[in-house]
C-alpha cells in the first residue's frame, strides 16, 4: 500500500490542534487564577466594610475610619481592574477555544482524507486481485483442454 503523502501535513495539524489545546488549558487556568484573585478581593473588601460599620459604632478616632475608608476605596478600586482582567481572559479563553475548534476541524478534515485514500487503495486491491484471479482461472480452464 502507498504511504500517504500528505502524512507530514497531518502530523503538523495534530501537532497545532495539541497546542491550541494546550493554550486553551493554560488560558482557563489564568482565567480561574483571575476569578479567585477576585473572589478574595471581595472578602476582604466585605470584612473592611465589616470593619468600618463596627469601628462607626465604637470608640473609634476619625483618623481610623478614614483610613478604613480609604482601604475600601483601594479595595473597590482593586475589584474593578479584576473585574476588567477577568473580562480579558475570558475573552482569550473563547478565542483560543475558537483557535481549537478550527485545528480540530483543519485536522479531521486531513484524516478524512487519509482514510478516503486509504479506502480506494484497498478497493483498488481488491479489483486487481479479482482482476487476477480471473485471468487466472480462465488461463487455468482454457489450458486443461
Amino acid at each position: 500500500m502507498k504511504s500517504f503523502k500528505l502524512q507530514s501535513l497531518l502530523d503538523y495539524r495534530k501537532r497545532l490542534s495539541d497546542q491550541a489545546h494546550q493554550a486553551v488549558v493554560v488560558a482557563m487556568e489564568h482565567k480561574n487564577a483571575v476569578a479567585e484573585a477576585r473572589r478574595q478581593a471581595e472578602k476582604e473588601r466585605q470584612r473592611l466594610c465589616l470593619e468600618l460599620e463596627s469601628a462607626k459604632a465604637g470608640n473609634f478616632r476619625m483618623e481610623e475610619v478614614l483610613l478604613y475608608q480609604q482601604c475600601i476605596c483601594a479595595k473597590q478600586d482593586q475589584l474593578r481592574r479584576l473585574e476588567e482582567k477577568q473580562a480579558r481572559a475570558e475573552a482569550a479563553v473563547a478565542e483560543k477555544q475558537q483557535k481549537l475548534v478550527k485545528a480540530r476541524q483543519k485536522k479531521r478534515i486531513l484524516e478524512k482524507l487519509r482514510q478516503n485514500r486509504i479506502d480506494a487503495e484497498e478497493k483498488n486491491q481488491a479489483r486487481q486481485e479479482r482482476l487476477m484471479t480471473d485471468e487466472v482461472a480462465i488461463l487455468g480452464f482454457g489450458g486443461g483442454k
